[in-house]
Parts: C-alpha cells; sequence; structure tokens
C-alpha cells in the first residue's frame, strides 16, 4: 500500500518578501514545484493510501437533480388530448353569472351593442352546468338569477333557470 507524507510548510510571499505559513500541507515535490523559497516547519502527516478504497464527501454520490429526474414520470407528448378543451360545470356557472350581470350593467347604461353581444355569448354557453355544489359552509347561497337563498346543510346546490 503506498503511503503519502504531507508536509507543513512556510514560504517566502514574492510580493512581499515575507514568510507565510502555508494553510494546507503537501509533499516536497509539490511545495518544490510551487515555490521557490521554502522550508518545512513540522513532522509530517503520513498516510496510507487505498486506491480502491472511498474517501468522504459531503455531497451524495448521486445529485438531487439526477434523483429528482428518476422520480419523475416521462412528459407526455400529447398532453392536450389527455383532458379536451371545455368549460367545467362551475366554469359555465361562473360565466352565466358574470354575463348576466354584465347584460344588465350594459342595460342601465344604455350600452345597447355590448348588451346584445354579452347576451349572445350568454346564448351560447352550455346548458348542462344546472347544478353546482359549494364547499361545505353555511353561508347565502345565490342563484344565477339573483334570487337568494339560505342553507344551513353541508350541501349548497345553486339551481339555474334554463332559458
Amino acid at each position: 500500500m503506498p503511503r503519502l507524507e504531507l508536509f507543513p510548510f512556510r514560504y517566502r510571499e514574492p510580493f512581499t518578501g515575507k514568510w507565510a505559513k502555508a494553510r494546507y500541507r503537501a509533499e516536497r515535490h509539490e511545495i518544490a514545484a510551487r515555490y521557490q523559497e521554502w522550508e518545512i516547519t513540522g513532522p509530517p502527516e503520513i498516510r496510507d493510501v487505498d486506491p480502491n478504497a472511498r474517501y468522504f464527501t459531503p455531497w451524495k454520490v448521486v445529485p438531487h437533480a439526477e434523483l429528482m429526474r428518476m422520480e419523475e414520470l416521462p412528459p407526455e407528448m400529447q398532453p392536450h388530448l389527455a383532458m379536451p378543451p371545455g368549460t367545467d360545470e362551475l366554469e359555465a356557472f361562473l360565466a352565466k353569472l358574470f354575463l348576466r350581470r354584465y347584460v344588465t350593467y350594459c342595460a342601465r347604461r344604455r350600452r345597447y351593442s355590448q348588451m346584445q353581444a354579452a347576451a349572445h355569448l350568454l346564448a351560447t354557453l352550455p346548458k348542462a352546468a344546472q347544478t353546482w355544489t359549494a364547499p361545505d359552509c353555511p353561508i347565502r347561497s345565490e342563484t344565477l338569477y339573483g334570487h337568494v337563498t339560505d342553507t344551513c346543510d353541508k350541501r349548497r346546490e345553486v339551481v339555474a333557470i334554463s332559458h
């Protein structure tokens, strides 16, 4: 098994000419190759070097990014086909609620062209969104046409009156 002798040393700095203690230990040939003027200041630190041994490293063997890449699912080639575009019930309900109020707003301000466009868009929304179940909280719920109902149970249903 090969041995490694590491010496503490000091060297003369080329710019100031002052002696400086090295912050590391090195072999004699490495010190001589790096510094012109140097001297050994203590006994060597002798290490037995095993080429097959694994030394301490503060990092993981496999970097975190590679671990995350191994665990994640492969990307879908066409993710838009997994969930086709469209409106769900809640989205349709909220759009109808907004458009109905916007039609009223435009009518009161005599903006008839905007009112007709909003009414046309309201008519084109799907009529499948007849009920909407809200999160469980006993508060006042509002139907599509502005009728307020009080609910005390855990389930709220907002019933839409179809055109």
